[in-house]
């Protein structure tokens, strides 16, 4: 591919398997340049990445112009699409509305006690030890705890699943993989709750009708599956980028413990200046984007990360503001994929946030540790933290 064919030209870390760099220097090297194409000697051939937020909101938005259907980068051929999310309107509409009711405010009120109570428990445990890694006693058990119930997956197998989605979201040369052993265990699941029903997710889904059609088996295993990933990862991650922030950061610590009229700022401030998924989009029309000519088949990765630290959008962008009232960031995508558990993810990260900070009002990194992390989904893959 020539150089003539696509410009300009840009460098980019793929911000994918273990990361030895924090991700968001990465992002914040960036910056918010009009998109630019790279050459990829290990994919395809190459694609585009757009980082600012005026570019990511257009592309977002343009559904007409932008695909979401073999998008990936690196590419990844799928037997099996991942639902809803591997689609385009009028069909990603279709598959989303019985899904909705069950992603209300209304419904995710409602699990605000167990959210607090399993926050608790983990939390009068972890407290007494007088140290923890947070991502993996705290964040990445809380979460998924609330999400299984929810779910309706058996906790004896939460590990199990657990294993496959990390794999799925950050490994990406075994991510086709473990695509499949996550549809295996799905359809066996469901199947079950097909036979004896149950008040939780996946009974919804496979009892469901589109357009009063039952749905088919094999589209209710690639949507349960692509809800379980969306509910067991991005959300711990969330909660760890926050903590890591708040043990560097004593001021804002002690805003939420002092006040905690500002953990609904802090939720959002939190989700913007940690956003931890950068969708893809294929141009599906030549298509120009600030001055870049996007060709057909052309791929794009959304720097929703890069566009959510845009100075254009964002007063002070890179300071943390708990009481910033334009906050309009992208930690949920934007357009006809905006995630469904917006609500569900708000809620259970205001509640992390007050429960710990209830019990653990101040801590601080250990000393001497080292902390890597994962991309794919932006994630700490250990946050070593201690309190007198």
């Amino acid at each position: 591919m020539s150089v003539s064919r696509r410009s300009p030209i840009g460098r980019f870390d793929p911000l994918v398997g273990v990361l030895l760099r924090d991700p968001y220097d990465i992002v914040d090297d960036l910056g918010n340049a009009p998109p630019f194409w790279v050459e990829d000697p290990n994919d395809i051939d190459g694609y585009w990445v757009a980082t600012s937020y005026n570019d990511v909101k257009r592309i977002f938005q343009n559904s007409d112009a932008f695909s979401s259907v073999d998008a990936s980068v690196p590419y990844r051929s799928f037997e099996e699409p991942l639902l809803p999310i591997f689609t385009d309107p009028p069909e990603t509409t279709k598959l989303r509305f019985f899904l909705l009711p069950h992603f209300t405010l209304a419904k995710i009120r409602l699990l605000e006690t167990k959210m607090r109570s399993v926050c608790s428990e983990l939390l009068e445990r972890i407290s007494a030890q007088g140290r923890c890694d947070a991502v993996a006693e705290f964040a990445s058990v809380y979460p998924v705890a609330i999400f299984a119930e929810f779910f309706g997956l058996p906790p004896r197998r939460i590990a199990e699943f657990r294993s496959h989605a990390h794999t799925f979201l950050h490994d990406e040369p075994k991510r086709a993989a473990a695509w499949g052993h996550i549809r295996e265990i799905i359809k066996e699941l469901l199947l079950a709750k097909r036979s004896d029903p149950k008040d939780d997710l996946m009974t919804a889904i496979v009892t469901a009708e589109i357009n009063g059609v039952p749905i088919e088996l094999s589209t209710a295993v690639n949507i349960a599956s692509t809800v379980f990933l969306g509910g067991l990862d991005t959300l711990p991650s969330n909660i760890g980028w926050s903590l890591r922030y708040l043990a560097h950061h004593p001021e804002h610590r002690r805003t939420l413990v002092s006040d905690p009229q500002s953990i609904p700022g802090a939720v959002e401030e939190f989700l913007r200046y940690f956003t931890v998924a950068n969708p893809r989009r294929r141009a599906v029309k030549d298509v120009d984007v600030s001055g870049s000519l996007m060709r057909a088949n052309d791929r794009v990765i959304l720097m929703a990360a890069s566009a959510d630290r845009d100075p254009c959008e964002f007063d002070d962008a890179h300071t943390v503001r708990f009481e910033r009232e334009r906050n309009r960031h992208f930690a949920f995508g934007g357009g006809a994929h905006r995630c469904l558990g917006s609500h569900l993810a708000r809620h259970e990260l205001g509640v992390a946030l007050g429960e710990w900070h209830a019990r653990i009002p101040d801590y601080r990194m250990m000393a001497g540790a080292e902390v890597t992390y994962h991309g794919g989904v932006l994630a700490l893959s250990s946050l070593p933290l201690e309190w007198d």
